[in-house]
């Protein structure tokens, strides 16, 4: 007997996005951006979320964002058939995929401009100059296929990783060009100087969600160092308890209040192992309705 988890797990998406209330104050349009992908049983999957700058300079990060996170899906669905098990090969293809991602990104981003060139009052910002700058954004992503789990991450926001018994750990190495006021970007010169990778065998570690959230989220909170454990720890219980569907269902309004408080959009996505006994203790609560 053992207590590994089925080698062959399915997988559920979630996400959400808010926009913040300064840019609601300013009439600006939302800057995150999220977008999920899963096989029909769930064995693969994928979540990416992007986050738009916003500055002036670059003014059409919201198109940024977007692109962002279809380059991102579109890349790791490609490479997620190659992924056998958690090792150096697997790694080397991640690495592949971010390059990928950012040339796909830069090529959408082009096209983008050759059907909606800039304007004099934009060309005076030198939008021209560097085409590029106007639409900088993250990307953080997560993609799954069976208990082969790889991370890629260009930027700021969080990536991370909860087990079956509720401790959260950041699978991705620090970016030490962060600041906590500036950002690493896809648009800038050398985009894969500040990519991070990792590959890990969710099984092995007992990973029951992953959940990827815009700076948005995190800032706003008063403890700025724990907060991602404790909503991990949260996160996992609730998925326990109450299920799903449940999660599904509460996560617009927990997403509500850092955009609201903070000012920023928030965003979040999570993977999570749908089919674990040791994640999932009350699996006839998986689709259940929010309790009134």
């Amino acid at each position: 007997m053992t207590d590994r988890p089925d080698p062959d797990p399915a997988w559920t998406t979630l996400s959400g996005t808010t926009i913040g209330s300064v840019h609601v104050r300013d009439r600006l349009p939302i800057q995150d951006a999220v977008l999920t992908w899963s096989d029909d049983g769930g064995r693969q999957a994928v979540v990416a979320v992007a986050d738009g700058h916003g500055h002036r300079n670059h003014f059409r990060s919201d198109t940024g964002a977007a692109l962002a996170v279809v380059s991102a899906v579109e890349e790791l669905r490609r490479v997620l058939p190659e992924l056998r098990a958690a090792d150096d090969d697997a790694r080397e293809r991640v690495e592949r995929a971010g390059a990928a991602i950012v040339a796909t990104w830069a090529a959408k981003v082009r096209h983008h401009v050759a059907a909606n060139p800039y304007s004099p009052d934009e060309d005076e910002l030198g939008a021209s100059a560097d085409p590029l700058r106007a639409y900088g954004s993250t990307i953080l992503a997560t993609a799954v296929s069976g208990d082969v789990m790889v991370f890629l991450q260009i930027g700021d926001g969080d990536t991370v990783l909860v087990t079956a018994d509720g401790a959260a750990a950041r699978p991705l190495p620090e970016d030490p060009d962060l600041d906590g006021l500036h950002t690493t970007s896809l648009c800038q010169p050398r985009p894969l100087d500040a990519l991070r990778v990792e590959v890990i065998d969710a099984a092995a570690e007992r990973v029951a969600l992953v959940f990827l959230c815009t700076d948005g989220f995190g800032r706003s909170r008063v403890d700025a160092e724990g907060w991602w454990r404790q909503t991990g720890e949260q996160l996992v219980e609730f998925t326990r308890t109450r299920g799903v569907g449940w999660v599904r269902e509460q996560l617009p309004e927990w997403l509500a209040e850092p955009a609201l408080v903070g000012g920023d959009d928030t965003t979040m996505a999570l993977l999570v192992r749908a089919d674990a006994p040791a994640v999932l203790s009350r699996p006839d609560l998986v689709d259940t309705l929010p309790t009134p």
